[in-house]
């Protein structure tokens, strides 16, 4: 069985996928193995069911992940003493398959024009402009791709991978405290947010904050000049997206010098209706989109 399988019930086609990725799709959506089929580049559908058991014997770990950005000297900020109800956010594996598969195929797209490039190289030909990626056809693929990423990043929790590394708490959590307001007028909103901030001892702190409503993210920010406190309720007072805020959520960085970090992957990761700028782009995603961007590049080089 080779590297790219798609998957099919005879309607739908999923792929391509590496065997790891396939059997953790099939899993993830409890395919019927009876109705659904599988093949290779040898374009030879067979039963999932009767491929199951090879498949699993080539599903090789993904790997260890990414090195972690270094943490600046100094800015370190003290663990705090009491357990933070915390907010846990969906994982969808299946969807983020399914973006990881159309990724494959638009480089599959850009990989064969250069091969055929290659191919009339070799035939003493010129290659023809069909070929070609360049100027506004490579923006194009480059922002479908780096679209597609950041899909698959939110789907998959990739972005809060990065978000934990910066993080208060275990390697497993976020760290983060989830306060629901019982208020419905903004002032006494506002009053509510001052007084579990200061229970909680989380007023003089500095870090990051969102405004939500329901699973929506209304507005994310970051303060190290300010308190916590300071910035959230005399910053934003008049800020019309408290009319529909009935929750926030604090998170705050191991190292103070990581807010603005921290700010962007959570922009990244939450797309909050209210922010006009994406955070400063110095994050460990920014790191991988360039590397994206710079990769595709090469391949598209004539």
């Amino acid at each position: 069985m080779g590297m790219s399988l798609y998957l099919s019930d005879g309607k739908d086609v999923v792929g391509p996928l590496n065997a790891y990725e396939a059997l953790k799709y099939a899993k993830g959506q409890k395919l019927s193995l009876e109705n659904w089929q599988i093949c290779d580049s040898s374009h030879l559908w067979k039963s999932l069911s009767g491929e199951l058991p090879n498949l699993a014997l080539q599903a090789l770990d993904p790997g260890t992940t990414r090195p972690k950005t270094e943490s600046p000297s100094g800015g370190d900020q003290t663990k705090p003493r009491k357990k933070y109800e915390s907010l846990v956010d969906p994982i969808d594996e299946p969807a983020a398959l399914e973006r990881l598969a159309k990724i494959r195929l638009m480089l599959d797209s850009v990989w064969e024009k250069q091969r055929e490039r290659i191919i009339a190289v070799v035939k003493n030909r010129d290659a023809a402009d069909s070929l070609k990626v360049a100027g506004k056809d490579l923006q194009a693929v480059q922002e479908q791709i780096n679209n597609l990423t950041l899909e698959y990043w939110r789907k998959a929790g990739t972005l809060l991978e990065w978000v934990r590394d910066l993080t208060w708490g275990d390697p497993d959590e976020v760290g983060d405290y989830y306060m629901k307001l019982t208020s419905t007028e903004t002032d006494k909103k506002m009053e509510e947010v001052r007084t579990k901030l200061e229970e909680n001892e989380l007023n003089e702190q500095v870090g990051c904050y969102c405004f939500m409503n329901g699973w929506n993210y209304e507005y994310i920010g970051e303060t190290t000049e300010q308190t916590l406190a300071v910035r959230i309720l005399t910053g934003h007072k008049n800020k019309d997206w408290w009319d529909r805020t009935d929750a926030m959520r604090i998170i705050i960085p191991k190292n103070s010098k990581n807010t603005k970090r921290l700010e962007r992957l959570l922009i990244l990761a939450y797309d909050p209706k209210s922010n006009t700028a994406e955070g400063r782009k110095t994050s460990a995603a920014d790191e991988v989109l360039e590397t994206i961007n710079d990769e595709l590049n090469e391949l598209t080089k004539t």
